[in-house]
């Protein structure tokens, strides 16, 4: 056997092996890409689900009107024991946001924003709820009261928008970053 008759098959072997390791790699890279495509999917679908789920909520044709309504009886309310205060129930839970909230960087640029904006403001509503809840706000004067009130209603109308936005967002984003 000659000298170098090792190298042919030594020079086919590791040609094969390297072959292999790229296909291998392109291989993985593709199962890790439809994964997250998948993910990314999933994540806009079921965002656009509770966030459409809250619409109704936020939704009110005559917010001017409710107002008004509600000032007056506040106004009214006064002379009572205890005074009128609007009831405020509690917010519910957002599970599929506390579920991606903590991979939102996943999700295309385009929804990021309009996503976190709406559920920012579905927080500070929340807080504010909290707050009309309490004694503190049950004993503030009447006009105070009311400005409190509007600036509830005024938020929840903001969350439609917001709503409307992340909706469309999470609608016509494509699913690559």
């Amino acid at each position: 056997m000659a000298p170098l008759d090792w190298l042919g098959p030594a020079v086919i072997g590791a040609l094969v092996t390297a072959f292999g390791w790229f296909a291998t790699y392109h291989t993985d890279r593709r199962r890790q890409n439809d994964r997250r495509s998948e993910r990314i999917r999933d994540c806009k679908i079921a965002l656009r689900a509770e966030i459409s789920c809250h619409l109704p909520r936020w939704n009110m044709p005559e917010a001017d009107a409710h107002i008004e309504q509600m000032a007056k009886s506040i106004r009214d309310g006064v002379r009572k024991s205890p005074p009128f205060t609007p009831f405020v129930p509690k917010e519910t839970p957002n599970p599929a946001f506390l579920a991606v909230a903590n991979e939102i960087q996943i999700l295309p640029g385009d929804v990021i924003e309009p996503v976190i904006r709406y559920y920012q403001q579905v927080d500070v509503i929340s807080q504010l709820a909290e707050d009309m809840r309490t004694e503190v706000y049950a004993g503030l004067e009447p006009d105070r009261k009311i400005a409190v009130y509007r600036d509830f209603i005024e938020l929840r109308l903001q969350a439609a928008r917001f709503a409307d936005d992340a909706i469309a967002a999470l609608e016509h984003s494509s699913d690559d970053t």
